[in-house]
């Protein structure tokens, strides 16, 4: 309505929000600013979906996946059916009641066959974008944010994560309400207004544990314009709060976004917790006209190491067996120029027992004590 387009802005601080170009304005106005420049097309019983169905770069692990979304939002990844009308409301009630759509959440539903072939982690993005197109204005922060960056790696329950400028922290069904957070950067992104990259990867590596937080701020990173760690350390360091500050540490501490996914972030994780010499990444092998760009190399040991995403082979963004080919005289190139080439997938790096035995037999030195306390905390990835 025009009357909100001339709203004031808050006075307290706390509904402040810091924009990318050093200005700072009240959540109110941005939310005014969302609703003037971008205006939601009506989604109806039988339309499309809000965003073509897009799968991500790497996924295979029970809930965890890195879509492709480096510019822009990732897409919804199932067709969500919205009540616009008593007609429609009927229609999907007895939809509903027939076992043919699932609710995801009030007023939000989905079709139930389809619904069971999900991954965990697009569960989880349906559900936030579902809130989005429920909840035009929400500001979406923490693990969420990022799932709308393209990186989940949590589960399908987990709650949707929004800011509010005043009121309580609390949860409201699946909805996880987050008060106060004056001190973020708000952006829009394709109509939706979440934390900037940088605030996303320091309150991610805030509340998560220490090694699935190194692949969000990892993932985030190469997401960002202007990746630069320092200043995620920073951003940790003035934070107001310091609830959090001592867990992210460890993973702000050791984030370059260098690994080219969130396995492989894993996997440098579990090296590193399990005592074993960190490799240099993303090392070039030229042979025969080529040029192989291998995950992991001990130079030491001329060991080569390799963290394999399912995607490689699904089909989804190749021929399987054309793939099945090329990665074999790929890997005949490396092993011609390595005294070992290791693989391993999803499964070994949450079982952290299978990927040490797998370096501990290749001979990839170990000169450290392993930390059992944060080995374990890999387990609630399942």
């Amino acid at each position: 309505p025009p009357d909100r387009e001339t709203e004031p802005a808050s006075r307290d601080p706390r509904c402040q929000r810091r924009f990318r170009d050093g200005s700072s304005v009240s959540l109110t106005t941005a939310v005014v600013l969302h609703r003037r420049e971008v205006r939601p097309v009506p989604h109806r019983f039988g339309d499309g979906p809000r965003g073509r169905p897009e799968r991500g770069d790497d996924q295979g692990m029970n809930g965890t996946s890195e879509s492709i979304a480096v510019d822009g939002i990732a897409p919804v990844p199932i067709e969500l059916l919205r009540e616009r009308s008593p007609l429609n409301a009927s229609r999907l009630n007895r939809a509903w009641h027939r076992g043919e759509i699932i609710r995801i959440m009030p007023g939000v539903s989905a079709e139930s066959k389809r619904w069971q072939t999900l991954p965990p982690w697009a569960r989880y993005l349906a559900h936030v974008h579902a809130v989005a197109l429920k909840k035009p204005d929400a500001v979406f922060c923490g693990v969420s944010a990022a799932a709308l960056r393209g990186v989940y790696l949590g589960r399908a329950d987990e709650p949707v994560h929004v800011l509010e400028p005043l009121g309580s922290s609390r949860l409201a069904g699946r909805i996880r309400i987050h008060t106060g957070g004056h001190d973020r950067v708000i952006e829009e992104v394709g109509g939706t207004l979440l934390t900037g990259i940088p605030d996303t990867a320091v309150d991610v590596a805030r509340s998560v544990p220490p090694i699935e937080g190194l692949a969000y701020v990892d993932a985030l990173l190469r997401r960002a314009r202007d990746p630069r760690p320092d200043e995620l350390r920073a951003i940790n360091e003035s934070r107001e709060t310091s609830r959090g500050r001592r867990n992210a540490r460890w993973a702000l501490e050791r984030a370059t976004g260098v690994p080219e996914s969130p396995l492989e972030s894993l996997s440098l994780g579990v090296m590193e917790a399990a005592g074993f010499e960190l490799p240099e990444l993303q090392v070039e092998f030229r042979l025969e006209g080529c040029v192989d760009r291998a995950d992991f190399f001990w130079r030491s040991r001329r060991i080569i190491g390799e963290a394999d995403g399912r995607i490689k082979y699904d089909g989804t963004l190749q021929d399987p067996m054309s793939a099945i080919m090329r990665e074999k005289q790929r890997d005949s190139r490396l092993r011609r120029q390595a005294s070992g080439l290791l693989h391993w997938g999803w499964s070994e790096v949450r079982d952290f027992a299978i990927l040490t035995g797998i370096l501990m037999s290749a001979g990839v030195p170990r000169p450290h004590r392993r930390d059992a306390a944060l080995l374990a905390t890999l387990r609630d990835l399942a």
